[in-house]
């Protein structure tokens, strides 16, 4: 298990993400030594785990046990992939973007006709 960070902080903000998630803003107190200042940015848009605790510290055998982290990244979901792969063959057949949306309804339709079609024969 890599070296557990800890530093006294204050959540001052926490939002709700479009895509279910949160994002927590937190400040720490004055007087941060250098190599924590260090740790932390070494840290910087890393993945990893967020371990808070109010007036108590957090021993590393408290956190031993976490599963592992599997990373979303750039990892699109099957309909998300194939609205971007039709929207650059769009871009590629067509002068204007403007009417991608309508066009892409179109076009689903027409997929899941034929599909229909096939099970009417």
């Amino acid at each position: 298990m890599s070296e557990l960070l800890q530093l006294p902080a204050t959540l001052t903000k926490i939002s709700t993400m479009s895509n279910g998630a949160i994002r927590i803003v937190a400040d720490s107190q004055e007087g941060v030594a250098p190599t924590v200042i260090a740790e932390v940015m070494k840290n910087f848009e890393k993945l990893g785990w967020l371990c808070f605790l109010v007036e108590q510290t957090i021993k590393p055998e408290d956190v031993k046990d976490l599963p592992e982290i599997k990373e979303e990244g750039d990892e699109k979901t099957p309909s998300q992939r194939l609205r971007s792969r039709l929207y650059v063959y769009y871009k590629e057949t067509h002068t204007e973007t403007d009417g991608f949306n309508e066009w892409y309804a179109k076009t689903l339709d027409g997929i899941g006709q034929k599909f229909l079609d096939k099970l009417n024969t």
